[in-house]
């Protein structure tokens, strides 16, 4: 499958700084590239610890497609204000790139971190091409992704997916790996309901990024 790419961070470039989008590929239009700026963690606004060294987000954009999103720390701050640089590496994908996968989102991250296609760039190019990602997936069932996630000891499954079946938003804490327990959640959902789930793990809650699952650290779940 092929994904546009996108790249919101902060750096000196153009005569530009802060946290903006500094690259992307031409199939990015401007709505979707907005939209994307507005998701994506700027400055103190990822969650990570030991187990999570990474960011992951994937929502719906203006243009009918989805954003799936790598966060991540780079040096630290090129204005001195403190704190380490945020770096969020974007693929946006079709609905033909999501069906190749299963519309498992978290599919498509695995194979786009096997190729190195979000990985960090401390130069990243002023202009970005389109990017091929591999089609591999599992198509497990909700049991077997429920009996993963007993093996994995994440939290109880069922009790949350319910919460998103009912369209709420919800917010879970969880000290081990964040991303396999968004894996094992989204897996038991069907398909056509995993397009309309927008979820972030490690990433700090926010209003201008409201996702309908958010995975925490435990001290950071609101009470």
């Amino acid at each position: 499958m092929w994904a546009e790419q996108a790249i919101f961070t902060s750096i000196l470039r153009q005569g530009r700084g802060g946290y903006h989008l500094i690259a992307r590929s031409p199939g990015v239009g401007d709505e979707d590239a907005h939209a994307i700026s507005r998701w994506s963690p700027s400055h103190g606004s990822l969650d990570l610890d030991a187990e999570n060294s990474a960011g992951v987000s994937f929502y719906a954009l203006p243009s009918g497609r989805f954003a799936l999103a790598r966060s991540c720390e780079g040096p630290p701050e090129y204005s001195g204000r403190g704190g380490l640089q945020l770096y969020t590496h974007t693929l946006v994908l079709d609905e033909k790139a999501m069906n190749s996968v299963g519309w498992q989102p978290l599919a498509a991250y695995q194979n786009a971190m096997a190729v190195g296609a979000l990985i960090y760039d401390a130069c990243p190019p002023i202009s970005l091409r389109t990017v091929r990602i591999p089609e591999l997936f599992v198509p497990l069932g909700p049991k077997d992704w429920e009996a993963r996630g007993i093996t994995l000891k994440l939290p109880p499954l069922r009790p949350i997916r319910d919460r998103i079946l009912a369209g709420r938003p919800i917010q879970v804490a969880h000290a081990g790996d964040r991303v396999d327990l968004a894996t094992c959640l989204l897996g038991m959902l069907t398909p056509e309901l995993r397009r309309k789930v927008s979820f972030a793990a490690s990433l700090q809650p926010s209003t201008v990024r409201p996702f309908l699952l958010s995975i925490v650290r435990p001290e950071r779940q609101r009470p």
